[in-house]
């Protein structure tokens, strides 16, 4: 990589940055006040398994989104916007098909769901799922920004989007809590998707070139089937979890791991512009070293940053606790912070390496990535039947197993590839840092 991409890739990851900062502002503000000052205690601990069982009801949307960026990268990178027109035509209309399917599909099974983990109002069902499949679609629009590098329109929309949200929060939840935080969680994907949309008017105007022949319609299908498994393995294994803490803890408890859990997804607000400005990046490099290089750039940063949130979280972790409303109710909740954060910045790595696999169309991580995933998924299912699986310390030793296995073979990739960067050292394109 010259001087002058580098320089463009720290520009945009600033940029990117400082605007999602900008929105996480509000979001942080909409998820650690309004939603413990809202939402009961009997219902706050099932605002993640509902979010998470009705994204792995929405994973195709996802997958299929993540297969057209990867996609659009390569012919925007070519100057084909002809093709690219072509491209995002029929991934809107296969997404508009697949929502439609997915919402049917999710209104049978949605129901079951939630009376197993205690919320009986189909109206925030419905908005749960809406939720959901809207926010696997604004990918579809907002990853063309992406694969096109117009970092500026994202960090436009991630504002706007997200005082959208605010401001849903802030008319509905003093009147019907979980209806306002989903209904909200609704309206930042549709304000994604209608500003992507205008942004893409250039790309969209265009003659459009057949993009779906025969070849690429076969590729397109291969990698979407690879990417949907890629994301549908850790989707349940985060589900897995979260169903058992919501339905074999106390109401408390699952509470009071909600609370905590908020201060360490914190780090999801620096991983995600890193993915996202890495995302183009990665799917051009020539060779797996290169692209490590940036994985190795970001994974470096996710972890400092972790692990000095774990100091000030074991140090001051219930003053923290105690600044929320309500939240003096959850301050002997306050261990799992430093422990929590910790294991999102390794889950991160792990997410940085793939994604940048992915991203070049290579699966062979798939080697140890399934089988790990798997093993945990039975052993942690026969534990909970064994009735091993009682409180929430039990819960924190099976989410550092998880974490240390994906950190150790992610790693594992980053050091193998490090012996091979002295072969390319002396290409002018060889260096990121």
């Amino acid at each position: 990589m010259g001087g002058r991409e580098r320089l463009s890739f720290f520009a945009h990851a600033l940029w990117v940055f400082i605007a999602l900062r900008l929105a996480d502002a509000v979001n942080i503000v909409s998820g650690l006040w309004f939603v413990p000052k809202y939402v009961s205690a009997d219902d706050i601990g099932a605002v993640l398994p509902l979010s998470s069982f009705a994204t792995f009801l929405s994973l195709p949307l996802f997958a299929f989104a993540m297969t057209a960026m990867k996609e659009a990268v390569h012919l925007s990178a070519l100057g084909e916007k002809a093709r690219l027109k072509s491209l995002l035509l029929g991934v809107f209309v296969a997404a508009g098909i697949t929502i439609v399917l997915g919402l049917g599909i999710a209104g049978v099974i949605m129901p079951v769901f939630m009376k197993r983990i205690g919320v009986c109002s189909n109206s925030v069902g419905f908005m749960v799922v809406g939720a959901a499949f809207l926010g696997c679609v604004a990918p579809v629009y907002t990853d063309a920004l992406q694969a096109t590098r117009r970092f500026k329109a994202l960090g436009v929309i991630e504002v706007v989007s997200s005082v959208a949200r605010f401001l849903i929060m802030l008319i509905l939840m003093p009147f019907r809590a979980l209806f306002g935080y989903f209904s909200a969680q609704a309206m930042q994907p549709l304000m994604r998707i209608l500003i992507s949309v205008f942004s893409l008017r250039k790309e969209l105007s265009v003659k459009s070139e057949n993009y779906w022949t025969k070849v690429t319609s076969i590729r397109f299908l291969k990698s979407f089937l690879l990417i949907l498994v890629y994301q549908a393995v850790p989707m349940a294994v985060s589900l897995l979890e979260q169903y058992v803490i919501r339905t074999s803890m106390s109401i408390q408890d699952s509470a009071g791991y909600y609370l905590a859990s908020r201060f360490s997804d914190f780090l999801f607000y620096l991983t995600f512009p890193l993915l996202i400005v890495s995302f183009p990046y990665t799917a051009v490099a020539r060779d797996s070293s290169l692209r490590m290089k940036y994985v190795l750039f970001c994974s470096v940063i996710t972890l400092f940053v972790a692990f000095l949130a774990a100091i000030v979280y074991a140090s001051w972790g219930s003053e923290l606790l105690s600044i929320l409303p309500n939240g003096v109710k959850y301050l002997e909740y306050s261990f799992l912070m430093p422990h929590l954060v910790i294991i999102t910045a390794f889950t991160s790595v792990q997410v940085f390496v793939t994604n940048a696999e992915v991203s070049a169309g290579r699966f062979n991580f798939f080697k140890w990535f399934i089988p790990i995933h798997v093993v945990y998924i039975i052993v942690f299912i026969v534990f909970k039947y064994l009735g091993a699986i009682k409180n929430l310390n039990d819960i924190l030793i099976w989410l550092w197993v998880i974490a240390i296995a994906r950190a150790v073979f992610s790693l594992a990739i980053i050091i193998f590839l490090k012996f091979k960067w002295s072969e390319t050292s002396d290409r002018p394109d060889a260096g990121l840092i």
